[in-house]
């Protein structure tokens, strides 16, 4: 049984308008919310990663691999600074400093434009020093699509990959496919409903005849992706969510592959919930993340 923290939260978004506004609106909304403010002695610096804002948040004495976090919001919303809860928390608490990235957007910014601007990213922080091998790729919901994304094209271009991976909440099929969850979860995933059921990809990669069969190339909808070679790779996702079989199916497809994997799963919890650090459940998957991430 989901905890009292976890049971409010679900009301909460499950009496929330749907579709109130746009991504426009949410974006203003997500700008205008209150950010959490500093734990004691973490230190906040903007960078500029090829042109991408991020920030890189510190703490002194901590050792553990750098984070470089990814922000969801379905390509259309988000930043890093509306992510402050969990980067804040990881910094605060896990012994690891973070680098969270934003990227460009759709609608006014199509494939591959947010891919291009992960991976510059990334090579950023290897221009500036920081090893490969010292850094996770982490992120959740789209962000975590993007994470497989960016992971898949550094493999095929050559680009040293990181030390680990952490993908929450993702999305592995932008087409036309649809695995069972996206429909029989739509009732119990009060964040997201039918929405990934919806099949509305104009506003990532365009229209025209050609839509369908570019939305299945490996870095938009990694279903169809070869794993082989990507790094460790931890998965959380929760069974009433929209793209449970997301997760399950790309845990499944990594190990098949030899990519080392694990996969958590949290029980009638809202889409992408280690993103609010105040549910027990994320305390016991962000605990269960960097076990995982002490062992390779």
């Amino acid at each position: 049984m989901p905890s009292e923290e976890a049971r409010a939260l679900n009301e909460m978004f499950k009496n929330m308008p749907k579709g109130d506004g746009g991504y426009l609106k949410e974006r203003e909304e997500g700008k205008n919310r209150p950010k959490p403010p500093l734990p004691k002695g973490v230190t906040l610096k903007e960078l500029n990663l090829r042109g991408n804002y991020a920030e890189l948040i510190e703490k002194p004495g901590n050792t553990g691999l750098l984070i470089m976090y990814i922000h969801g919001g379905g390509f259309q919303t988000g930043a890093a600074q509306e992510r402050r809860e969990i980067t804040f928390e990881i910094v605060d608490k896990y012994g690891s400093n973070v680098v969270a990235n934003n990227y460009r957007l759709a609608p006014e910014n199509k494939w591959p434009a947010a891919l291009e601007d992960c991976v510059a990213a990334y090579e950023a922080l290897l221009g500036k020093g920081y090893a490969p091998w010292k850094i996770v790729l982490a992120g959740e919901s789209a962000g975590g699509s993007l994470v497989l994304a960016s992971l898949l094209y550094m493999r095929d271009h050559n680009i040293p990959l990181p030390r680990a991976a952490v993908v929450y909440s993702c999305s592995i099929t932008h087409t036309t496919l649809h695995l069972p969850s996206h429909t029989e979860n739509a009732k119990t995933d009060y964040m997201l409903g039918d929405a990934v059921a919806s099949n509305d990809l104009e506003h990532l990669f365009g229209n025209g005849p050609d839509a369908e069969e570019r939305s299945r190339h490996p870095y938009i909808s990694p279903y169809f992706a070869d794993f082989r070679g990507l790094p460790p790779t931890f998965i959380a996702v929760s069974d009433s969510e929209a793209l449970y079989d997301d997760s399950r199916v790309l845990y499944e497809k990594m190990k098949q592959a030899g990519v080392r994997a694990e996969l958590h799963v949290g029980h009638d919890l809202i889409h992408a919930y280690p993103i609010f650090p105040n549910l027990p459940e994320s305390v016991e998957t962000m605990k269960k993340t960097f076990e995982f991430l002490d062992t390779v």
